[in-house]
């Protein structure tokens, strides 16, 4: 799965979260949150809507053993911050690995998803998702399959927007069918939405 990358012309690691009550996280700049009245130290990630002209979206699929959701997710392609990265650079880094798309800006940042769950040194992660519009290209990862793999990635694809609505696949976010419905007929959000557990 080796191949060159896409330039985009302009913008505009999983685990299965638990499901925190709604609105019982509290946002600090940190990453250092309040969820029942403890601090939680989440990984700060940064991922990518990618939409082509006709709305369609790429998402990557992930799966692993013990995932507990059956033929696993599709999710934005993206992942964590790692320490002195921007998120523009985090974007820019893992773009090019997972789908071979090389950008120059961060677009807008369209919804915030808090997920509390099992994550090594994490009590879970902070996924920041912003907008990216490009023409339709074919993924062309500089990751190997291998490398892929081991980073529980099992195929990238575009999907239409019929293909989503017919709610086919499991989305994560879950309610990934009705934020894009939402983009399509409101345009981008002034301020992202908030969203909660998967």
């Amino acid at each position: 799965m080796l191949g060159g990358s896409h330039a985009v012309q302009s913008m505009h690691a999983h685990r299965h979260p638990a499901r925190p009550p709604k609105g019982s996280a509290r946002s600090h700049p940190s990453g250092i949150r309040q969820y029942g009245g403890m601090p939680l130290h989440l990984r700060e990630s940064v991922r990518a809507l990618v939409l082509d002209p006709d709305d369609s979206v790429l998402l990557v699929h992930f799966d692993w053993p013990g995932l507990g959701i059956s033929g696993g997710f599709w999710a934005t392609p993206g992942g964590g911050v790692e320490p002195g990265e921007t998120r523009l650079e985090a974007l820019q880094r893992e773009l090019r690995e997972e789908i071979g798309l090389e950008i120059g800006t961060l677009g807008p940042e369209v919804w915030t998803l808090n997920g509390v769950f099992e994550m090594g040194e994490w009590d879970g992660q902070i996924d920041h998702v912003h907008l990216c519009r490009t023409d339709h290209f074919e993924p062309s990862p500089s990751f190997s399959a291998a490398q892929l793999k081991a980073e529980n990635v099992h195929e990238i694809r575009w999907w239409s927007t019929e293909e989503i609505e017919s709610g086919a696949a499991t989305f994560g976010p879950a309610r990934l069918p009705g934020i894009l419905r939402e983009l399509r007929e409101g345009g981008t959000p002034e301020t992202p939405v908030i969203l909660d557990g998967f």
